[in-house]
């Protein structure tokens, strides 16, 4: 049984299955716009309750998850409009990953050049990041970005392209330094 299936079939159920199966990556998105972890709980268990209340209007054209975090998008955005701000603002580190390397000295490397990608990132401005983060850490295609932030695919596109070059630059810089002392 699907998901949206079993939540409209019996929602105390449901919401177990869908809090196991999707609580952790909406979380690890949430903490990518907001400043805190509170901020990020309030966004993630709205847009649960939001999606056991309205799980009707889900119609399977888009993935499910896709669906959820247009939800989460949508209450960010409110926020921000009440706020006052009138930008997606991603404000959080991004994630950091778990890097195996078969020895400590290259452990430590690998975590050094992580943690310089995720600065180079968070220096991004606010439109370029989101797509990042979207594109690369949450595998949105480029038509799920244009829709979930009310972009054209083509400034989806250009937005991707300027942030890989803005990346690209900024992380030459910081190897190449990084190769000099050495």
């Amino acid at each position: 049984m699907e998901i949206w299936e079993e939540i409209a079939a019996d929602a105390d159920a449901g919401a177990e299955r869908l809090v196991a199966e999707f609580g952790d990556r909406l979380f690890t998105a949430a903490c990518g716009m907001v400043q805190c972890e509170a901020e990020a709980e309030d966004l993630v268990l709205r847009t649960f309750e939001r999606t056991i209340s309205k799980i009707g209007q889900y119609d399977g054209r888009c993935q499910f998850f896709s669906w959820l975090y247009s939800i989460l998008l949508n209450f960010r955005r409110m926020d921000l409009r009440r706020k006052g701000a009138n930008a997606l603002v991603f404000d959080g580190e991004i994630p950091e990953t778990e890097d195996p390397a078969p020895n400590p000295a290259e452990a430590l490397s690998l975590r050094n050049d992580a943690a310089a990608v995720r600065a180079a990132i968070a220096r991004l401005p606010e439109t370029l990041r989101a797509v990042i983060v979207l594109h690369y850490f949450e595998d949105f295609s480029l038509a799920e970005i244009a829709e979930l932030t009310d972009a054209p695919i083509g400034t989806v596109k250009f937005r991707l392209h300027h942030a890989r070059n803005t990346l690209a630059a900024a992380l030459s810089q910081t190897f190449h330094d990084k190769t000099a002392s050495n």
